[in-house]
């Protein structure tokens, strides 16, 4: 059976690649990280986004694995950053303080693993290089020594697939489109979350958010283009 292993965090690229995974693959088995975030809405999101998925596409529902949600000791322990520890997010340094270093490394190295366990070789996830934060975890080159690494380190053939990685948040939006109509848009805008501050209170045009957040401002740009693309 083809099957893959995608890296799902909850928000608006991770829930565009499950959809590209479902189209396919066979079977898509899915792992999420709690890692001390200061707040648990990604969870609460991929696990909501799930349950949605099987529900407005039931042609897909057969091919999703029960989500598995993995919990790593509180990483702001060792770094504090503004994603696990309670101080203002700043993009004044070279990296914004919102990186958590390490973090893709140690989440490809646990699905890896899972992988590994039920032998699958498609690891999947939505990061993507052209992101505003400029994470250098989120590199092609990164991505692509981590691969070899893994292959090294277990002796296996994996092959990690990351769909967006040259992408726009406005190509990400066409992909989602295209994947799944507005249905999927719609998914996207409702149940995803990006915001840093774990904000769901105010909902705009392209999703909940607090609408200051570097996050946010990615997101609605690539929408307002989007949107002013298909006009």
């Amino acid at each position: 059976m083809n099957e893959a292993l995608l890296l799902f965090s909850g928000g608006q690229d991770s829930t565009t690649v499950l959809a590209w995974c479902l189209k396919k693959y066979d079977k898509t088995h899915i792992i999420t990280f709690d890692y001390g975030q200061i707040h648990n809405i990604e969870m609460q999101s991929a696990k909501r986004i799930i349950k949605t998925f099987k529900k407005e596409f039931p042609v897909w529902k057969h091919k999703i694995e029960n989500l598995i949600v993995y919990k790593i000791n509180n990483l702001g322990k060792l770094h504090k950053n503004a994603l696990v520890s309670k101080i203002k997010i700043s993009t004044k340094d070279k990296l914004p303080n919102t990186f958590v270093p390490g973090r893709n490394v140690l989440f490809y190295t646990l699905g890896a693993t899972l992988a590994y366990s039920r032998n699958i070789h498609n690891i999947v996830s939505g990061v993507c290089e052209t992101d505003f934060s400029g994470y250098p975890d989120c590199r092609n080159k990164t991505i692509q020594y981590i691969n070899k690494t893994l292959n090294l380190a277990m002796e296996k053939d994996f092959k990690l697939f990351t769909p967006l990685m040259n992408k726009s948040k406005t190509d990400t939006w066409k992909m989602a489109y295209r994947l799944g109509g507005k249905k999927l848009v719609d998914i996207i805008i409702k149940h995803t979350h990006s915001c840093y501050l774990g904000n769901r209170e105010n909902l705009y045009p392209w999703g909940y958010g607090c609408n200051k957040c570097p996050a946010c401002l990615l997101r609605r740009k690539g929408w307002e283009n989007y949107i002013n693309s298909n006009n």
